[in-house]
C-alpha cells in the first residue's frame, strides 16, 4: 500500500519531464529533412538549428534530436525578439512586412494602388485571388499575403520541363522539392514551387533595411586584422537566409549571381552581374586545389554556367539557392550539386594585385 501511495505522489512530478523530454530519432534509409519534419510536426529549420546542421544531407544511422515544445516556443520567442530589435532600429521597416492577410477594397482603389501599398506585384495579387482581369469592386476582399508555400496545380498537357521553365526553375529541383521519382504528372496534382519554410523567419529578414546590413558589414570592412578571404566569408554569412528571388538584387529577394556580386563588392571587388559572365573572371582552379573564397559554378537550367556560389572550405559552399528559396550552405558532395559542378575560379588574388 505504501508503494502505491509513493507512486501516486511521484507520478505527477515525473509527467512534465517525460512530456517535454528530447525525442531522439535515428535516420532511416530514404529519410529526408522534409519527411522527418512532417512526421514530427516540426519545421525543417527547427530541426537543423537544434542539431547544428549546415546542409540538408542526412547520414543513415545517425541520431538527431527532435525539438520539444518548450524549445519551439523558445526559438519563436527569440525570433520575435530579433524582429522587435530591428523595428526599433528602423521604425519604417515595419511597413515592409504587413501582418494583414486581407484588404477590403475602397472606392477609387485600383489593383495597382493596392499592390504598391503591400509591396507586391500586380501579377502576384491577381494570382493570389484567382483574378483574370484587373477589375475590382468596393468592399471586395483581397488576399494580400500568401499563406503557406507557393504551389502550382498541374493542367492537362503539362510536363515537368514545361512547368520548370514557366517558373524559372531547374526540372531536377522541381522533382526534388516534390519528392518525385518519375516525370509523370496527373491533372489536378499540386506541386510545391518553394519549400515549406516558417514565414516568421523570412519576415525578420524582409524588414531589415539595406542600411542596417551595410552598417554591420562596414564594421567588418574596417577591421585591418582580417584577410580578404576572412572578410569575404564573414560578409557572406551575414546574408544567410535572405530570401531567394530569380532576378532579384536586394535584401527582399536576391538570386545567386547578384548575391556573389554583392558579397565580393563589399571587399572592393567588382564582378559582372550574371553567373555566365562571372565564369569568365579569374583563374581556373581544380577541385582538389579549392580555397576559401573561390567561386563555384554549376549547370542547372541551361547548358552554360547558370548557378554560382562561394566556397567555404570542407566541401561546403554558400549560395542563394532557388531550391531552398534562400541564401544557405550546402555540401559540394550533395548528388544534385556534385553532378552539375563544372568548375571553379579564383578572383581574389588577381583583384588584390590590381588594387
Amino acid at each position: 500500500m505504501r508503494r502505491f501511495y509513493f507512486l501516486v505522489l511521484i507520478l505527477p512530478l515525473l509527467l512534465p519531464a517525460f512530456a517535454y523530454a528530447d525525442t531522439v530519432y535515428t535516420i532511416q534509409k530514404g529519410d529526408s529533412l522534409c519527411k522527418i519534419s512532417k512526421k514530427f510536426g516540426v519545421s525543417i529549420n527547427e530541426i537543423k538549428a537544434r542539431n547544428n546542421l549546415t546542409t540538408d544531407q542526412l547520414k543513415q544511422g545517425k541520431a538527431i534530436v527532435i525539438p520539444t515544445q518548450d524549445e519551439k516556443q523558445s526559438v519563436k520567442a527569440e525570433q520575435d525578439k530579433k524582429v522587435e530589435t530591428v523595428k526599433k532600429a528602423d521604425p519604417t521597416a515595419a511597413k515592409a512586412a504587413p501582418d494583414t492577410l486581407y484588404h477590403t477594397v475602397r472606392k477609387g482603389e485600383t489593383l495597382s494602388s493596392i499592390a504598391r501599398k503591400y509591396s507586391i506585384a500586380v501579377s502576384e495579387l491577381k494570382e493570389l485571388n484567382n483574378l483574370k482581369s484587373t477589375k475590382i469592386k468596393p468592399k471586395q476582399q483581397l488576399l494580400v499575403k500568401r499563406i503557406g508555400p507557393k504551389t502550382y496545380t498541374v493542367k492537362k498537357g503539362d510536363t515537368i520541363l514545361k512547368i520548370a521553365r514557366k517558373f524559372n526553375m531547374d526540372p531536377g529541383e522541381l522533382k526534388d522539392l516534390n519528392e518525385l521519382d518519375t516525370d509523370s504528372l496527373k491533372p489536378g496534382q499540386k506541386l510545391l514551387l518553394e519549400p515549406e519554410v516558417e514565414q516568421g523567419e523570412f519576415a525578420y529578414y524582409a524588414i531589415l533595411s539595406e542600411a542596417h546590413i551595410e552598417e554591420e558589414m562596414g564594421k567588418v570592412t574596417e577591421s585591418g586584422e582580417l584577410s580578404h578571404e576572412d572578410k569575404l566569408i564573414l560578409m557572406a554569412k551575414k546574408l544567410l537566409n535572405i530570401p531567394y528571388r530569380f532576378g532579384g538584387n536586394s535584401l527582399l529577394g536576391i538570386d545567386c549571381s547578384a548575391y556573389v556580386k554583392k558579397v565580393y563588392g563589399m571587399i572592393g571587388i567588382d564582378l559582372p552581374r550574371s553567373a555566365r559572365e562571372q565564369f569568365k573572371e579569374g583563374d581556373p582552379i581544380e577541385r582538389e586545389d579549392l580555397a576559401i573564397g573561390d567561386l563555384l559554378f554549376f549547370r542547372t537550367y541551361a547548358s552554360f554556367p547558370s548557378h554560382v556560389g562561394i566556397y567555404l572550405g570542407n566541401d561546403l559552399f554558400i549560395h542563394a539557392s532557388s531550391k531552398e528559396r534562400r541564401v544557405t550552405i550546402n555540401s559540394l558532395n550533395t548528388p544534385y550539386y556534385f553532378k552539375r559542378f563544372i568548375g571553379a575560379k579564383r578572383v581574389i588574388e588577381d583583384a588584390i594585385e590590381l588594387q
